[in-house]
């Protein structure tokens, strides 16, 4: 991947010795940083934070475990159909119980940015069996709801190998970092070793017709809104696995998505780590998707290793991975993206239970500064 060089221990002293030799001479450094600021001005970015949460951030008193997230600079939320009550139990998204939500995440200053999906809830839908037409039914009532309540992003997810699978446990090994964080590791090799069979056969045909076929459907009913429709892709990105094949595991297949349904109303959420982990160009991917319009929620994980080069790829801190994320926010900006990052995967921090609030706290603070620095 082409990421321009980062300074050298060697270079950071010398621009040190530089600017203590201007003090010297009567120049200090905080006089030249303020002449610079005063004769050009930076615009600000855009770019805001979010963080996903589960019904376990809604329990404590006076909602103080949301409180903690607005407190350390969090600006919105993501949440999946199951936060909001009967959803899950229905498919199906109601009024009321979706306006109290807003109304709540409001009042603490964590408006919702992206309501997600379950890909399970649409399962026939992808493989184009006759109940499926009730799952899509569902999602139209969502979208016009989530549109007429303006919630800026839609998740309409990928079908995932494992939903086809007899049992797809241990597919993740846990490993430790610097201090002895905890984070996830893929092998894939290891993965194929477990035998893990699928419960029956499924085509890359039926799945694009699948969700093609869903998007042809729900997409109207968004058109012209103020709510996009996101799309993750397959993770991991593998075009064949646990026995079976997935489809959007490269830009191409975006490409198709947004070819075959044409709408201004369609894009991405970029995952960092899922694009990185499939050996595609992350910057490549920003520009291209940027360009057009489409990126419309952004994953700004950090990973290590890709399945091209590795067959592997560990999901590490967001400042412990192969990608220089100063780079990615710099190619965000650059393409003016407006939306939100969210750290995305939390790992395993000494003492972070039950929520994990020291990783959050740690990546939102890397992420604002990378924000404030642009």
């Amino acid at each position: 991947m082409r990421y321009p060089d980062q300074a050298t221990r060697r270079e950071f002293a010398k621009r040190t010795m530089c600017a203590a030799a201007a003090a010297t001479a009567g120049t200090s450094a905080a006089t030249w940083s303020a002449s610079n600021l005063q004769a050009a001005p930076q615009a600000k970015s855009k770019i805001r934070i979010g963080t996903r949460i589960n019904p376990a951030w809604m329990q404590s008193t006076d909602d103080n475990d949301l409180r903690f997230l607005k407190q350390i600079g969090v600006d919105a939320v993501d949440i999946t159909l199951h936060l909001v009550p009967g959803a899950a139990e229905q498919g199906v998204v109601r009024r009321q119980p979706l306006i109290e939500l807003i109304s709540r995440l409001d009042g603490l200053g964590l408006p919702i940015e992206r309501f997600n999906t379950i890909a399970s809830h649409y399962l026939n839908a992808h493989l184009e069996r006759p109940s499926g037409q009730r799952e899509i039914d569902n999602l139209k009532r969502t979208g016009e709801l989530l549109a007429d309540l303006e919630i800026p992003v839609f998740g309409i997810q990928a079908c995932q190998a494992r939903l086809h699978a007899t049992n797809s446990a241990g597919r993740w090994l846990r490993r430790q970092g610097r201090g002895g964080y905890g984070y996830l590791h893929f092998d894939q090799d290891r993965v194929t070793s477990l035998g893990i069979k699928p419960r029956y056969a499924v085509s890359s045909q039926q799945l694009w017709n699948g969700l093609i076929n869903i998007y042809r459907q729900v997409v109207p009913i968004v058109n012209g809104s103020k709510t996009k429709i996101a799309m993750h892709g397959n993770d991991p990105p593998l075009y064949n696995f646990l026995g079976n094949p997935q489809i959007l595991c490269r830009f191409k297949d975006f490409d198709r998505l947004f070819r075959e349904v044409p709408s201004a109303n369609t894009g991405i959420t970029f995952c960092c780590g899922t694009r990185f982990e499939s050996g595609e160009d992350v910057l490549q991917g920003i520009e291209h998707f940027g360009k057009q319009r489409k990126l419309f929620h952004v994953h700004f994980r950090n990973v290590r290793g890709t399945l091209p080069k590795n067959r592997a790829y560990s999901e590490v801190f967001v400042d412990d991975g192969d990608m220089p994320m100063g780079q990615l926010i710099r190619a965000l900006n650059a393409v003016g993206y407006d939306g939100v990052i969210d750290y995305d995967h939390a790992v395993g921090i000494t003492g972070d239970q039950p929520l994990p609030k020291q990783y959050i706290a740690f990546a939102v603070g890397y992420m604002r500064g990378l924000i404030d620095n642009l």
